[in-house]
């Protein structure tokens, strides 16, 4: 019997070897939030694309349309949390539905919107309604993907995020020259609505749960992911906000978020006033940086996975590729302020923007460790720092542009990936926050 056993076992083992050779449903559904990462950054790009019309149109200045992005991000923040723990209560399936439709509508009632005060108060529940997205995300990769493949799972939304600043400008202004600027936010609308609907369609909470799945790629998720319970509860947060990992986390993504925004929000006018680009080189000089960091997302999660299960280290899987990313960043933005040419310019923050996605893909990776089975909680609270980022980013780098100059902010901003690296190392991410036995 027990000879007959070990061949049981040997025989899963090699079915399960060679399942993962091929592409199975689990990642399909990886493509598909690709697209929801897509849609979902040009919904938020396309607001500086329209920026002139739009102001026209509604009579506003730049302080008032900057209050906008502001108010994006502030409904954005506080939905992190609860999005995160809706999701592990009641599935990333029927919170990723409600969360696309709902900021699928608020996306074309901005277009609606006849009054500044009215477009604020869109703005800001549009935020709330991308809040769950990634939180959500987290709970779908922690039952759909085995423990080694939680980096390329990460990498999915992310890498479709990441690609939309790239293609925005070119697709939102086509659509606009079409059918104006408001033309591009009903477009838009309409896109969400349809891949919330394929969502529905295909999308399940558990593969255990999924009709379409094989028995062999269902065997083995199950076998192999971190999630071994099915039990409903509810994440300890007090025990997290008294471990200093837990903070450790969140604020290391705060400095990620903080760079990543920089370069979001002021990036095309860098490139125009300091490096003297005009319109149409700029277009073409902003894409590198983000082809670069879409690139190193989704290379850094396929990597992340092949260390660990060379190593069984999260340590050097997750914290070593975050660290390289840093340093890199650091390299690649003190070059970019000392370049003479304004090509070379850009190569320095091709290199700077594209190392920055090594720790971006690494911490939702790390979070979903760290979490287990409330990895949507432990997002939540690392994508609310990033939130925090996200708005004080752009108020801070303006200024200090505004009163010390270009290259000096470039170099400002190497000091806090100081903290970021420190803070890695207090992290651990190779034990989850909560032992097994609790």
């Amino acid at each position: 019997m027990k000879q007959v056993k070990i061949e049981k076992q040997v025989e899963l083992i090699a079915e399960s070897q060679g399942k993962e050779r091929k592409i199975g449903l689990r990642w399909g559904m990886g493509l598909i939030f690709f697209i929801i990462g897509l849609i979902a950054y040009m919904d938020r790009a396309n607001l500086s694309v329209v920026a002139k019309p739009m102001m026209d149109a509604l009579n506003m200045n730049k302080v008032e349309f900057g209050l906008l992005s502001s108010l994006f991000y502030a409904g954005y923040c506080i939905a992190q949390i609860p999005g995160g723990m809706l999701a592990e209560r009641f599935g990333s399936r029927k919170i990723i539905i409600i969360a696309i439709t709902w900021w699928s509508a608020f996306t074309a009632l901005t277009a609606a919107s006849t009054s500044y005060v009215v477009l604020c108060i869109v703005r800001f529940l549009f935020g709330v309604g991308e809040g769950p997205m990634y939180p959500a995300n987290s709970v779908f990769n922690s039952y759909w993907f085995q423990k080694h493949e939680k980096g390329r799972a990460a990498s999915a939304l992310l890498a479709g995020s990441f690609f939309g600043p790239v293609i925005a400008p070119g697709v939102s202004v086509a659509i606009m020259l079409l059918f104006g600027w408001q033309g591009v936010f009903y477009s838009f609308a309409i896109l969400g609505i349809g891949i919330g609907l394929i969502w529905y369609i295909v999308g399940r909470d558990k593969p255990e749960n999924h009709p379409w799945i094989s028995e062999k790629e269902k065997v083995l998720i199950c076998e192999n992911r971190s999630i071994t319970g099915t039990e409903k509860k509810t994440a300890p947060w007090k025990m997290y906000l008294r471990n200093i990992r837990f903070w450790a986390v969140g604020i290391q993504y705060f400095v990620v978020i903080y760079m990543n925004t920089f370069f979001l929000t002021w990036l095309p006018t860098y490139l125009m006033e300091a490096r003297n680009f005009s319109l149409k080189e700029m277009g073409v000089a902003a894409s590198f940086p983000w082809l670069a960091i879409c690139f190193t997302v989704l290379a850094g999660g396929a990597v992340s996975d092949i260390i660990l299960q060379r190593t069984n280290s999260r340590m050097k899987a997750r914290g070593s590729l975050a660290l390289i990313g840093f340093i890199f960043f650091v390299i690649g933005l003190y070059f970019a302020a000392y370049s003479t040419s304004p090509w070379m310019n850009v190569v320095w923050l091709t290199l700077a923007l594209g190392a920055l996605g090594l720790p971006i893909v690494t911490s939702w990776a790390t979070a979903n460790d760290l979490g287990q089975e409330f990895a949507g909680s432990v997002s939540g609270w690392m994508n609310l720092w990033g939130s925090i980022g996200g708005i004080t980013s752009p108020i801070i780098c303006g200024w200090f542009a505004q009163e010390m100059g270009w290259n000096t902010t470039l170099l400002i901003n190497i000091i806090p990936i100081g903290l970021a690296i420190f803070l890695w190392f207090l992290i651990k991410p190779d034990h989850p926050l909560i032992p097994a036995e609790n």
